[in-house]
């Protein structure tokens, strides 16, 4: 079944709402193996929606739209479908009960919301039970279209509820998606790595992606049901863990910090970070992670020359003679964390998040004594640099261990 999905809303065309409703509902309708053809924002304008809708329907089997269900002259959207499909309206009865109950038996605001009672006779009406505004599935011809509410809170319910059971009728297969996250490796490199998987791959496909501050490596079956398409996508995945191994750190939502706990968990591994220009971010991402006290000692943020002399005991020679930032400066921030508060893992950052040097950045690493040092030269406003630092300290961290524990148990 080919699909259409219409946003209906001013404030989304504008950009005042953010519209999340198209981004659940294409993930939904995939899932039950419809084809999505096309993503579409409309203001509150009667000829535009309307010239949308015939468009969608004249290439489309089913055509969603979400918003402008309300009670007021903006709200078009109801009006507009049925226009489109030539359908008349009347009170729908059970609609019409619970506005009456929602409403207490006010008559004034029983009056100003009746519209949200008008369907169809034929039409399938979900009722919304977080809101007055009901919606329905309409259908003319074998062209179908469904009309859901705009608040996500109203709309995911009814969905999830209602509407997919309806929707699963016509649906001939789902469509699954799942990924790999993968550390330490750009999108291209990620690519020449598995590109003969990638090309070879037809059902499940595979496609490099990099998405927020990963690369992830994007696998995808369609079969008859999520079983089998759970399985083919399982077989691709090893199929890639073969070729790519330990840079993948986990899968579809999982974090690099989410990932190292597991690791300092398992081989009971002790944490401190001495921050300096990330400012603490590194143990904040460690402690959104639940359970991480256990294992995070300590952590310093010495933004200061003073502070990593004063605090952590960096000579001051060292940073006369080399610079705050500066490889000798990193790599005896974990000397002197190794030294004063015997941990197992030990992580510095110095650098310069802007000026004249912005970008420049030097990492200490340190696993059970043993200690190396990156150094970046990164582009970006500082926040961001900030941030690929954090997750670039992370991610060596993660694979010192690797590589360390594996020998170990030899």
């Amino acid at each position: 079944m080919k699909a259409e999905i219409i946003a209906v809303g001013t404030e989304l065309l504008l950009g005042d709402t953010l519209d999340t409703n198209s981004t659940y509902l294409s993930i939904k309708i995939k899932e039950l193996g419809f084809d999505l053809y096309k993503r579409v924002v409309v203001g509150d304008n009667y000829d535009r929606l309307y010239n949308e809708l015939k468009s969608a329907l004249e290439k489309n089997d089913l055509v969603i739209t979400t918003g402008g269900l309300g009670p007021t002259e903006d709200d078009i959207t109801k009006r507009c479908c049925c226009d489109a499909l030539g359908k008349e309206m009347v009170l729908n009865e059970k609609s019409y009960e619970k506005l009456r109950e929602y409403f207490g038996g006010n008559e004034k605001a029983i009056s100003g919301n009746i519209s949200q009672c008008m369907f169809p006779e034929d039409a399938i009406v979900f009722s919304n039970y977080n809101g007055t505004a009901d919606c329905a599935m309409i259908e003319s011809n074998g062209k179908k279209i469904l009309f859901l509410p705009g608040p996500p809170q109203e709309m995911k319910p009814i969905y999830e509820n209602q509407v997919e059971d309806v929707l699963k009728k016509y649906s001939s297969g789902c469509i699954m998606s799942e990924t790999l996250n993968i550390s330490m490796l750009g999108e291209w490199h990620v690519n020449e790595m598995v590109k003969d998987i990638i090309e070879a791959s037809e059902n499940p496909t595979v496609a490099p992606y990099f998405k927020k501050d990963k690369v992830i490596l994007k696998v995808t079956a369609k079969a008859k049901n999520k079983q089998e398409a759970s399985e083919m996508i399982a077989k691709k995945k090893e199929e890639i863990r073969e070729r790519i191994g330990k840079y993948i750190f986990g899968e579809n939502d999982e974090t690099i910090e989410q990932s190292l706990f597991k690791l300092l968990k398992e081989y009971g591994l002790s944490i401190m970070t001495s921050e300096s220009i990330t400012g603490g971010m590194i143990a904040s991402k460690l402690i959104n992670v639940a359970g991480m006290s256990e294992f995070l000692k300590s952590s310093l943020v010495l933004y200061s020359d003073e502070a990593k002399i004063n605090l952590l005991g960096v000579n001051a020679d060292t940073i006369r003679k080399n610079g705050v930032v500066s490889e000798n400066v990193a790599h005896e921030m974990v000397e002197r964390m190794f030294e004063k508060y015997d941990v197992d893992c030990a992580i510095s950052t110095t650098g310069y998040a802007s000026g004249e040097n912005a970008g420049l950045v030097f990492v200490g690493i340190g696993y059970k004594g043993k200690i190396e040092t990156l150094k970046f030269q990164l582009h970006g406003e500082r926040n961001k640099i900030r941030n690929i630092v954090s997750n670039k300290a992370l991610e060596r961290l993660r694979l010192i261990i690797l590589e360390n524990v594996s020998r170990e148990t030899l």
